[in-house]
């Protein structure tokens, strides 16, 4: 029988990862990326152009695979996408 683990509350760290904080922070801010896009009238392109990534990035980003961005960066891009779909964050 698998032992359960109770979790931290934090995935990341429960996989011992070293920036598990900023990983939890980046998943967060993608989340809400994606709400914004899927929410709106502005498409992944329009976006990507805006945020100036390229289509592929942008889409990779909202998959998950955000390990090497900056939490910066990722709060940039959450802002700027507020600001063109014209939602709070």
């Amino acid at each position: 029988m698998s032992e359960i683990e109770e979790s931290v509350g934090n995935v990341y760290q429960d996989l011992g990862l070293e920036n598990a904080n900023d990983m939890l922070t980046k998943s967060s801010y993608v989340a809400k990326m994606a709400l914004l896009i899927e929410t709106s009238d502005v498409s992944e392109p329009e976006v990507a152009e805006k945020l100036e990534l390229s289509l592929e990035k942008l889409q990779e980003i909202l998959r998950g695979q955000f390990r090497d961005e900056p939490v910066h960066a990722m709060a940039d891009y959450l802002e700027k996408i507020s600001e063109i779909t014209g939602s709070p964050p």
